[in-house]
Parts: C-alpha cells; sequence; structure tokens
C-alpha cells in the first residue's frame, strides 16, 4: 500500500513540474544542436556495387539436364543460370570475408598509395570501407565514407580494380566479380543528423529533469499534511495551526474582530 501511494506521489510530482521537463527539454534540443554544429566532422560518401555470379566450369553446380517432361533447350538454360546465381550467392559471404582481411586491405592500400603517391595506412582505408549484402541477391554494395571527398571517389575506384581480380584469383575461384554502379564523387557532404541529435537531448534533457524531481521528491522529509503524519509515524493528531494565508477566512475573522475591539472605545467616547 505504502509502495503504491510513494509511486502515485512521485507521478504526481513530476507532472505538477512539467513546466520544469519542456525547460529541461529544450535546453536539450539546443545542446544537441550546438553539439552537432561544433563538434561533428563532415563526411563524404562514395560507393560502387558489384554483381558476384559463377563461371563456367564449376563442378559444385552439378549436372543439369533438360526437363524430362518436357524436353525444352530454354528451360535447361534457366536452371543453369539460376544454379549458378545460387551458388555466388551462396559463396558470397566467404569473399566479403577475405575483403575484410588486412592482407586484402593491404593490397588495395598499397595500390592507391602507389597511384596517387600518398602514404595512407590500412587502418585508415579499412575503417572507411563499409560493405553491405543486398538481400536475397548476389550483389553486394562497398561504400567510402572519409571526410575527403577526393579520398573518398579515389577509394571506391580502386576497389573497382582490386575486388574483382581479388575474387578471380582466390584460390582458383569460379566466382567473379563485375561492377554494376560505378563511383561518383560526392557532391555534397552527408547529413550531420540535426533531428536524431536534436532528439536524443531533449530525451536526455526530459530524463535529467524527470530523476531531479523523483529525487527531491523521495528525499523530501517535511511533513505536508496531519494524514502523511499519521500514515508515516502512527501518531494520532489531536489538533492542527490553523491556515491564515492572505485572503483566507480565519484571517479575515481576526483582522474584523480587532477592528470591532478598536471602534467599541471610540464609540464610548462619543457618547460621553
Amino acid at each position: 500500500m505504502n509502495i503504491d501511494a510513494n509511486v502515485q506521489k512521485i507521478i504526481f510530482a513530476v507532472l505538477r513540474r512539467w513546466k520544469l521537463l519542456v525547460v529541461f527539454a529544450l535546453i536539450g534540443v539546443l545542446m544537441g544542436y550546438f553539439y552537432t554544429s561544433h563538434f561533428t566532422t563532415l563526411t563524404y560518401s562514395s560507393d560502387v556495387k558489384f554483381l558476384a555470379y559463377a563461371v563456367d566450369g564449376n563442378d559444385d553446380l552439378g549436372e543439369i539436364s533438360p526437363s524430362s517432361s518436357s524436353g525444352n533447350s530454354n528451360e535447361y538454360v534457366r536452371t543453369s543460370n539460376t544454379s549458378k546465381m545460387n551458388y555466388a550467392m551462396k559463396m558470397l559471404p566467404t569473399y566479403v570475408e577475405v575483403m575484410n582481411t588486412n592482407e586484402f586491405m593491404t593490397k588495395v592500400t598499397n595500390a592507391l598509395n602507389k597511384n596517387l603517391n600518398s602514404n595512407y595506412s590500412v587502418g585508415t582505408i579499412k575503417n572507411s570501407i563499409e560493405i553491405e549484402l543486398i538481400e536475397d541477391t548476389a550483389i553486394f554494395d562497398m561504400k567510402v565514407t572519409t571526410t575527403n571527398a577526393e579520398l573518398s571517389y579515389n577509394i571506391a575506384k580502386q576497389l573497382e580494380t582490386s575486388v574483382p581480380q581479388m575474387m578471380k584469383q582466390t584460390n582458383n575461384s569460379l566466382v567473379h566479380a563485375s561492377v554494376q554502379d560505378k563511383a561518383v564523387k560526392a557532391a555534397s557532404a552527408g547529413s550531420l543528423g540535426y533531428p536524431k541529435k536534436c532528439a536524443i537531448g531533449a530525451v536526455i534533457g526530459i530524463v535529467i529533469a524527470a530523476a531531479y524531481v523523483v529525487l527531491r521528491t523521495l528525499f523530501d522529509v517535511r511533513i505536508k499534511s496531519s494524514d502523511e503524519l499519521s500514515d508515516k509515524y502512527n501518531i494520532p493528531v489531536l489538533g492542527s495551526i490553523p491556515n491564515f494565508s492572505s485572503g483566507s477566512t480565519p484571517r479575515a475573522n481576526v483582522q474584523q474582530a480587532q477592528a470591532s475591539a478598536e471602534q467599541k472605545p471610540q464609540q464610548k467616547g462619543e457618547d460621553k
């Protein structure tokens, strides 16, 4: 019973101070905007899409014969192409893992540094690349994001060459890759995410304000009513001090009584 009463008390305390929550939420929004404007670095992205495909001579595809029911050669071609596509989709995650290895990234970095006459580290290049498999397809996307539009574009262009070479040379691979969408230099920076960061700031502000109200309510030991005194300490209340706040009836009655007492001596003097 006391737990329910305390929870209800805390909820009412938070709701009564809704203005404080609004103020802290606005402060959080401003802080999110300020942080995004001054401490978030602009980034530029270029991406390149590849299609993985199986080549002829793959024993894992099995023997495919024309349909016994129709004997249609077109059906044979469609079945063969489907099997190759399925095999490419099956093997693609393995090649993605190879692309994430330091060995492959070192080759990409060395080729890039040679072409640009630069000195980028393997870690810098590796951390800038994100690989995404397109679901239910043999297509994968390699997105390059850096703080320099030219660098992002150059890395993506290098991947256009390095990825097909790697897939062709890995263990005499029968799954190759072709470029479907070539890299394009970013014309502008990516979004800084103002709405998201401002929303996060607002939520943090509300949480801080609510926590302040809750802690203040929990550690407030003042007795505000006779019922609260009875509930907390089990002490019977024998009486209470009247509230003489401005505009209350008891205070008005006292003032009226004082005025009447002052007027009576004056009236007696006039009668004499």
